[in-house]
């Protein structure tokens, strides 16, 4: 029940039923007006619950209820104007007055407005002229103008803010159904986005199948048979099997070769004689882009002017790649902060995220991975769960050219 019902709940029945009682405690009244007198009350207390909305009903009962209790509040008033009840009197048209805007639909505002109005000001012209003169009347009169005009006013605006509220929160409830759309779509975009890389690798892989066994398989099957064929002809004919083997070696290297080829397109593409700063800002770059999350990578001068390694390289790319993930996926996390640093010796790769520290350090096949790829070039790596997020700083040796 909005606030504006409220009010009305708590103040229509109390001011009719106590217009009533003034009625009644007159001791001029008669048995036949105090019985109408009681059985008003008893109506107006029926009415409050419809009108006020205690009873759930339709719009046309409140409706009739209404127009009844502004007929009978007018009947009662001039029913009583030989009484000194003029008070009483615009107390029960104020409650109606009030009750109009907030019980009845804006179109019906005017013709019962315009009612309500006329009968209180028959019924308190009349009344007032019962006991003073035409100057008092019309001052009476317009003292209580002002109160009905101040009651009507406060029912319009009650109604007013009631349906602002409600325009408010239906205004709330689009913004907020809006707002899981877009969370809904940019989590199927994530997904999309996975989905497709994994596709896209499941297709390399593929690829690379074929092209090892087109190339590699079969100059390796070929090799098994020339191998057999030279060693057959070695006691036969011995320099027959040195062609052989010739053939065999020749072959050999074609399908090291091709296995190196293989080899190479597993590595992370586009690698080669590219700095490491380079290599990570492009890797935070798309990894931000499909995740949403915020990524900056960092170097210091030390680290800016080094010259590429491309096996040092790979191994912090896959670090930074698998630290990227955990971030995202375990932690939570929305801001990677990534920097590297230079010494004479060393080159420092630091990570840090605003995630979700980690509830314990036993490593996992991420951070045996990341620890085994950082071993695998000399180095060493560490990780330090913070208040928030997660530290971890790969420290690998720097190769150094030696001048011939």
């Amino acid at each position: 029940m909005s606030s504006a019902m409220r009010f009305l709940t708590l103040s229509r029945p109390l001011t009719l039923v106590a217009c009533m009682i003034i009625y009644v405690i007159d001791p001029r009244v008669t048995p036949v007006s105090l019985a109408l007198y009681v059985v008003s009350a008893a109506f107006f207390v029926a009415s409050s619950a419809i009108i006020s909305d205690w009873i759930p009903t339709d719009y046309r009962v409140i409706f009739w209820t209404l127009w009844s209790e502004i007929a009978l509040i007018t009947y009662l008033n001039w029913h009583s104007l030989r009484y000194y009840s003029s008070n009483a009197a615009t107390a029960t048209f104020m409650v109606a007055t009030v009750s109009i805007p907030l019980a009845l639909q804006r179109r019906h505002w005017r013709p019962a407005f315009t009612v309500t109005l006329a009968g209180w000001l028959v019924t308190t012209v009349v009344g007032t002229l019962a006991y003073a003169d035409w100057n008092e009347t019309i001052f009476v009169t317009l003292i209580f103008a002002g109160a009905m005009l101040f009651f009507a006013s406060t029912g319009v605006l009650m109604t007013n803010l009631r349906e602002e509220k409600a325009r408010s929160e239906q205004l709330l409830k689009a913004v907020t159904d809006s707002r899981a759309a877009l969370e809904r779509a940019h989590r199927q975009l994530q997904e999309s986005a996975a989905s497709q890389q994994h596709l896209a690798v499941l297709e390399e892989r593929q690829r690379l199948a074929r092209e090892i066994h087109d190339s590699v398989a079969h100059g390796l099957t070929a090799l098994v048979v020339q191998t057999q064929a030279a060693r057959k002809l070695l006691t036969k004919d011995p320099e027959k099997a040195l062609e052989t083997v010739a053939r065999c070696e020749e072959m050999a290297r074609e399908a090291l070769q091709e296995t190196r080829r293989a080899v190479r397109a597993l590595h992370p593409a586009g690698l080669e004689q590219v700095t490491d700063l380079d290599a990570l800002q492009r890797l935070a770059r798309d990894y931000g882009i499909a995740t949403g999350m915020e990524i900056e990578v960092q170097a210091d001068a030390g680290a800016r002017s080094l010259a590429p390694d491309q096996s040092r390289l790979e191994q912090l790319y896959r670090i930074f790649q698998e630290a990227l993930t955990n971030a995202h996926r375990h932690g939570g996390a929305t801001v990677v902060t990534a920097t590297l640093s230079a010494t004479a010796n060393d080159l420092t790769l630091s990570i840090t995220n605003n995630g979700a520290p980690p509830a314990h350090m036993d490593p996992g096949v991420g951070l045996k991975s990341m620890a085994e790829r950082a071993r695998s070039i000399g180095g060493s790596i560490a990780f330090a769960p913070g208040p928030v997020g997660l530290t971890i700083d790969v420290t690998v040796p720097i190769k150094r050219e030696v001048a011939g």
